[in-house]
């Protein structure tokens, strides 16, 4: 535990049960980034079709593609014609996707996202933790807050009831009946 976030109530530590429980959500958080969000073919989608990133490829690709097609013969520069150059540097990166999927399998095991993920969650302190994934609770945080409030005032108002004697539970015969008459599917 991080003790940081931890309180002690004499021989109780209070801490919330997500927390506590760091290290799996951190395994279940990490699998399903790494499998349905950050995976080789999202990303290089994103790199060839978002028109943030598009154009940025395109000219990281476009300055490597020139490298590559110029060489030196003896002492001369030798390179394509700079419209012929761009027209192939926009076919290249045009035509690129229908070409990288084999590239996926073999990117998605080399990043091991998953792995690098979940040891960097479980190493996060329970603060940095509960930071990373707040934002993912906090749209319904008042909803939750309000129907604990509720829930908590029905089990004390039935509590209340039961002690003072104007509410009776039923013997376990009787509840044992009424099980036996739900239907289940």
């Amino acid at each position: 535990h991080n003790k940081h976030t931890c309180i002690q109530v004499g021989p109780f530590t209070l801490q919330g049960l997500f927390l506590r429980r760091q290290k799996e959500a951190s395994a279940d958080f990490s699998n399903f980034f790494a499998n349905n969000i950050l995976t080789s073919k999202n990303m290089w989608n994103t790199i060839l079709t978002d028109t943030s990133t598009l154009p940025e490829f395109q000219n990281v690709f476009s300055r490597q593609l020139k490298k590559f097609l110029q060489f030196d013969l003896f002492g001369t520069t030798i390179s394509p014609g700079e419209k012929k150059f761009e027209q192939s540097s926009k076919s290249a990166t045009a035509n690129l996707g229908n070409h990288v999927g084999v590239l996926h399998d073999y990117v998605d095991k080399t990043l091991e996202l998953e792995t690098s993920f979940r040891t960097k969650m479980e190493a996060m302190t329970s603060r940095q933790f509960e930071r990373v994934l707040h934002p993912i609770f906090e749209e319904d945080e008042l909803t939750l807050i309000l129907s604990g409030a509720a829930l908590g005032f029905i089990a004390g108002f039935i509590q209340q009831c039961i002690s003072t004697g104007q509410l009776t539970l039923p013997g376990w015969a009787i509840v044992f009946r009424l099980w036996k008459k739900i239907p289940f599917f």
